[in-house]
Formats: C-alpha cells, sequence, structure tokens
C-alpha cells in the first residue's frame, strides 16, 4: 500500500495523533519504504489507533482523519475489510504479510 502523501508529510500527521503513546511509538511502528510503500504491520498499527485511540476518544477521531488523509482506502472501507483482532495480532508479526494484508483487501475492490 502506498503513501497518498510524502513520507514527511504523513509522519507530521501521524504526530497530530493527540496521544503521548502513539507519539513514541512512531518510530518503531511507523515503517515506509523508499518508494512511499507502508509496511502492512504499520498499516495495522494505525487502524488500531484509529479503532481504539487507546481509550481517547479525541485520538481515536484524529488517527481516523489521519489514515483517511495519508492512505489509499479510506477507514471506514479497511475497517469493514480487516478484523480488528487480526489487525492486533498482527501489527507486531516479524514476517512479512504484505500478500496476507493484500488478499484481505481484495475482497472489497
Amino acid at each position: 500500500m502506498h503513501l497518498r502523501k510524502s513520507s514527511d508529510e504523513a509522519r507530521k500527521l501521524l504526530l497530530s495523533i493527540p496521544h503521548k503513546t502513539c507519539a513514541r511509538a512512531i518510530s518503531e511502528n511507523w515503517e515506509v519504504g523508499q518508494d512511499g510503500r507502508v509496511q502492512a504491520q504499520s498499516v495495522l498499527w494505525l487502524f488500531c489507533w484509529a479503532k481504539t485511540g487507546m481509550n481517547s476518544e479525541h485520538a481515536r477521531q484524529v488517527a481516523i482523519r489521519v489514515f483517511d488523509e495519508i492512505l489509499p482506502i479510506g477507514f471506514a472501507k479497511f475497517d469493514a475489510a480487516v478484523d480488528h483482532q487480526y489487525a492486533r495480532k498482527s501489527r507486531y508479526v516479524a514476517h512479512c504479510i504484505e500478500h496476507e494484508l493484500e488478499n484481505i483487501l481484495s475482497r472489497i475492490a
């Protein structure tokens, strides 16, 4: 999945999510290749923030807005296709899950 914004713009938007835990976790959990391709785990990590906001409704709403601005699929569509429990389990796995996520998302295309 490729960013709709530059990597720098996306990072700034991620930093706008009003939660210290989120801000501290960006460097570990947000990975974008030179070509603007976002790692599947990173997409799932942001999705989880947009789902829960870690008990902050404001953080959740901002995370949804950021998701919609930087990714080519909107949060609502992504949410309809991707199970939250799957995202929670898969956002930190060490192996490649790009094709797995692509297969899940292909069902809505």
